[in-house]
């Protein structure tokens, strides 16, 4: 059986060309990292940087807005100010471009305002057909494309064959350290953050049709839409083995699911039966996902 993955979500895992707003030639920055990360994880596409105040950076130019950045461009990532990212992805849809991440914070998980930033830019989305990971989140990792959206301090994972979707940017950062630590390889690595738009349950397949991939692991602190999930996880395994650590379980844990996701954790009985129906190995700590992934 051939999964069936949603073809609007191509340009996450396999673009044709990327375009950083917000890259950086302050090497304190973040803006610099993930341009350094872009251009140092061998990614063979197009990478073009935009940032107002022009430039060089990496031995590339980098030019002062999209308008001036050649094709091929099909995936979008930014890192700016929460303020300024609706009337960027407009822009991103004008140019055609049906993908972006939303790398910066400041957005639902910090205030009324915030939440309105993010609406404004699903809103965007929307309207020119486009699909959003983020934000609040750190990116994409993928070892054997190899491409590296992250601004996280290199070195990135070793390449491997187990995949990680989470919805916390910093366990994805704790898990990269640990992997290398313990000698174990990543293929994929997925931070969803606020899921504006995109969520879990909307990159199962795509992460699962990875030939590199023969496991997902997923760090939950809750589920969009419990009955898709059913529907989309049991269709992945049948196909490969996923493992789900839901944090959340406890009073204390809820709280700080609340604080970074803006929503509820949801009922532990509904959880239970929703991953035995799917398939779904539940773990209890993070050392237990990852020894089921190992197995």
């Amino acid at each position: 059986m051939t999964l069936s993955t949603d073809p609007s979500l191509a340009p996450f895992f396999a673009p044709q060309g990327i375009v950083l707003f917000g890259a950086s030639t302050n090497p304190t920055k973040l803006g610099f990292g993930l341009a350094r990360n872009l251009v140092q994880s061998g990614y063979s596409g197009a990478i073009h940087f935009v940032n107002p105040r022009g430039g060089t950076l990496l031995e590339r130019p980098v030019y002062t807005d999209l308008t001036a950045v050649p094709d091929p461009v099909d995936l979008a990532v930014l890192l700016l100010p929460a303020e300024l990212a609706p009337a960027t992805l407009a822009a991103c849809g004008q140019r055609g471009i049906r993908a972006a991440i939303i790398a910066a914070g400041g957005f639902r998980e910090t205030n009324e305002a915030g939440a309105h930033l993010e609406q404004a830019c699903l809103d965007t989305a929307r309207q020119y057909g486009m699909r959003l990971i983020g934000p609040n989140c750190i990116g994409l990792v993928n070892t054997h494309l190899p491409l590296d959206t992250t601004f996280l301090p290199p070195p990135g994972p070793t390449p491997g064959d187990v995949a990680f979707v989470s919805h916390s940017g910093a366990i994805c950062a704790a898990v990269i350290d640990w992997a290398r630590g313990q000698g174990f390889g990543l293929s994929q690595l997925v931070s969803l953050g606020n899921q504006a738009d995109v969520c879990e349950t909307d990159v199962l397949a795509s992460v699962a049709a990875d030939p590199h991939t023969r496991v997902l692991t997923l760090y939950l602190e809750g589920i969009s839409d419990g009955r898709r999930f059913v529907h989309e996880a049991a269709q992945v395994t049948r196909e490969k083995p996923v493992v789900a650590l839901k944090v959340g379980r406890y009073a204390s844990g809820q709280k700080a699911v609340a604080s970074h996701t803006g929503a509820l954790a949801g009922s532990e009985s509904a959880y239970e039966a929703a991953f035995r129906r799917a398939g779904v190995i539940r773990a209890n700590t993070a050392e237990e996902l990852f020894d089921w992934a190992r197995a």
